[in-house]
């Protein structure tokens, strides 16, 4: 009789929480996932509290977030931000591949009835291709906001530099053409006055 009374005990246990297939939904790197609780479609009638959890394997979950009626909580040791939307839904904004993996809701209910858990799988896509969009967009509003503005210390848009010599020579051309037209314009000035001063002379002969 002791048996069978234990027998009975561990088949109402084991009913107590009923689980359900996993199911599997995959989302776009950087998107915003939403898994749904297939045990909830009934409503929350029967139950009177959900919780979310992650399922590092059959024997650990890490708790995720939780309603009490209509009070939510997140998990302390979290490391990012989980909500929960009004069918009870986990709601992951801005997933990354970590973030893949199994997920578990959880159902508590009230008495006469059975808890329930359901699991699903969130698979995430790669990544590399929207990081090196992302990363030619920053490179290109960078590139705009400094305009043509070019480093002293760059090489790119600078000329080879000039010897010293070349220089000093440039210099002593310039000023040698400067002294050679002064020389030219006071001869001129010269010539000229020259030329009046023959032209008196002659007039008063």
């Amino acid at each position: 009789m002791q048996i069978l009374y234990l027998a009975l005990c561990c088949l109402w246990l084991l009913l107590q929480r009923t689980a359900v297939a996993a199911g599997s939904i995959k989302v776009q790197c950087g998107e915003t996932a939403v898994l749904p609780c297939p045990t909830v479609a009934g409503g929350m009638h029967n139950y009177w509290a959900i919780g979310w959890y992650k399922v590092a394997n059959e024997s650990h979950e890490m708790g995720l977030i939780r309603r009490h009626e209509n009070s939510t909580h997140v998990y302390s040791g979290t490391q990012r931000e989980f909500l929960m939307d009004v069918q009870q839904s986990l709601v992951i904004p801005e997933v990354q591949p970590e973030d893949s993996g199994a997920y578990r809701c959880s159902l508590w209910a009230r008495v006469g009835h059975f808890n329930q858990q359901a699991d699903i799988i969130l698979q995430i896509s790669e990544c590399s291709t929207l990081q090196s969009a992302t990363l030619s967009r920053e490179t290109l509003l960078l590139d705009s906001e400094q305009g043509s503005s070019v480093s002293p210390n760059s090489t790119c848009c600078w000329g080879k530099p000039v010897p010293v010599l070349a220089t000093v020579l440039g210099l002593l051309a310039v000023n040698l053409g400067k002294g050679l037209l002064s020389l030219a314009f006071t001869l001129a000035i010269v010539v000229i006055l020259k030329g009046k001063r023959r032209k008196k002379a002659g007039e008063r002969f």
